[in-house]
């Protein structure tokens, strides 16, 4: 069974982008807010993989620790701050 693509916004970005950033996120709250934030910054925000890859030098590099969630950003306020450019 084919499944159609949900567009999201005026810039036409799959709904699936949103959700894939959302599931390699480590703190899951808010995803209203989420994905609110997420079309506010389309016009600003990177590729997908570009995102992915912030989050990941987040995990990897221990600015956030999954085993504590207190010290993670909400996702929404990460994009918002545009969060992606941190070094």
């Amino acid at each position: 069974m084919s499944r159609a693509l949900k567009l999201v916004g005026k810039d036409q970005k799959p709904l699936e982008d949103f959700e894939w950033a959302w599931e390699n996120f480590p703190r899951k709250k808010s995803k209203g807010d989420a994905f609110k934030a997420w079309q506010q910054t389309a016009a600003i925000r990177p590729e997908t993989e570009e995102i992915i890859a912030a989050i990941d030098r987040n995990l990897s590099n221990g600015t956030w620790r999954e085993n504590e969630p207190q010290y993670i950003p909400y996702f929404a306020t990460w994009l918002r701050a545009w969060g992606w450019a941190d070094e």
